[in-house]
């Protein structure tokens, strides 16, 4: 065998075997259900139900805030980067249903990987927002991942992080 055949031969075969995605499993129905549980979540957000959103979500989820979504609107940011997830999406769904007369969340699953009962799920959420004082309808568009859990047979939300841009939400200034 000519040098160079088996070098590029090693090459790709070194290539392939050491890329994550060879040794991820990435499609699937573990995947899929996991996907699915994203995809419930926001629906149920959309839908102002956030009993059942939260219902989602793993104990001892957290809620990853690498920097604040709406900086100037509330008190001092916290030092922390994460947050308890239940307790941040009933914060943030109370104000969002009390000051909006649409707020939508459409995730669009642009990747899945599931290994054993662990899962991602990578997402771009587009927002459109209609607060109850305004005419206009605000949409956002950003990167959110989803960090899932398999408990007693069901995939549930571990932790969420997304890359949205900080905006004025205008809530409370005329």
């Amino acid at each position: 065998m000519f040098p160079w055949i088996r070098l590029a031969t090693t090459a790709a075969l070194a290539t392939v075997l050491f890329s994550p995605a060879a040794w991820s499993a990435t499609g699937g129905k573990d995947a899929a259900d996991a996907a699915a549980v994203v995809t419930a979540f926001n629906a149920a957000v959309t839908g102002r139900d956030l009993e059942k959103a939260t219902a989602y979500f793993a104990p001892g989820s957290v809620q990853f805030s690498l920097r604040p979504a709406h900086p100037g609107t509330g008190g001092e940011q916290s030092e922390s980067l994460t947050t308890e997830l239940r307790t941040h999406w009933m914060m943030v769904g109370s104000v969002l249903i009390s000051a909006t007369k649409v707020y939508s969340r459409k995730a669009e699953i642009l990747d899945t990987r599931a290994e054993g009962d662990i899962a991602t799920v990578w997402t771009k959420v587009t927002t459109v927002t209609e607060r109850a004082d305004k005419a206009e309808k605000k949409t956002d568009a950003f990167v959110e991942v989803y960090l899932m859990v398999r408990k007693d047979d069901r995939w549930m939300i571990g932790a969420i992080v997304d890359n949205r841009r900080p905006n004025d939400v205008g809530i409370g200034k005329p």
